[in-house]
């Protein structure tokens, strides 16, 4: 699929999570790489996502994380990334085969608390075994995966680095990260698939927090270190435990 087109899906999809209630206001921003190129195409910042066109995409170096002004000409005059860009950014520089990234702000991904900090800024969270894993080809018979829950940082860029750095060293199962009190960011080899990662992600979320309204306070316990080298000392107590995670 061309660029063009590729950009025209994510102005049609914008549309929808506008609707959807995933980009209230001018929240959340959308992006595609083209894997042979050295940039990848990113919404402009402070639009209304229902109104979305191909024009309202900036083409941001990977290295640099700066927009291009040859690649740019044709861009509504005046537009700027959005800070969240190093979001994008940082899962294209950590994953390989990543060509999509939608960053929404669901409700569901608001009301997850991970107790996250700046001293302590990632946690993991456990998601629940059940049949919507599959969407992301997790097959397997009552799975343990875990979902990173990172620090809403004021500052988008210590978000990033945070991201980035999680995503190299542990290159997670399942396709996006929670940034608690924030959204979701997901990804995917293209819109098709990080379009199904995402509903896929927003039924588990919100199967999560239904399930937490009725379920009650267990018991906290440990459990022992993962082939991954992670300590995964229990925070505290729900259905859907939350681990902190470390750097090795």
């Amino acid at each position: 699929m061309s660029v063009k087109k590729q950009l025209e899906r994510l102005s049609e999809l914008g549309a929808v999570y506008h609707k959807n209630g995933w980009m209230p206001g001018t929240a959340g921003n959308l992006s595609i790489r083209v894997p042979e190129e050295s940039g990848f195409w990113v919404s402009g910042s402070g639009l209304d996502k229902n109104l979305l066109n191909k024009r309202n995409f900036l083409y941001v170096d990977l290295e640099s994380g700066k927009p291009v002004d040859s690649k740019n000409s044709k861009a509504t005059k005046g537009l700027k990334p959005s800070a969240e860009t190093s979001i994008h950014r940082a899962v294209y520089r950590a994953l390989d085969g990543v060509a999509c990234g939608l960053h929404v702000h669901t409700l569901e991904s608001n009301l997850i608390c991970a107790n996250t900090s700046k001293n302590e800024p990632i946690a993991l969270l456990e998601l629940p075994a059940i049949e919507i894993l599959k969407a992301y080809g997790i097959w397997e018979e009552n799975p343990k995966v875990y979902v990173p829950v990172i620090y809403n940082f004021p500052n988008v860029q210590d978000i990033s680095d945070c991201l980035e750095k999680y995503l190299k060293e542990y290159k997670p199962r399942v396709p996006f990260c929670i940034i608690e009190k924030h959204g979701i960011t997901v990804w995917g080899k293209d819109t098709v698939q990080a379009n199904r990662n995402l509903e896929a992600t927003d039924f588990i979320l919100k199967y999560m927090v239904s399930w937490k309204n009725l379920s009650y306070p267990g018991e906290t316990k440990n459990l022992p270190t993962d082939a991954s080298g992670l300590d995964r000392q229990e925070v505290f107590s729900t259905e859907f435990p939350v681990y902190p995670a470390t750097f090795s």
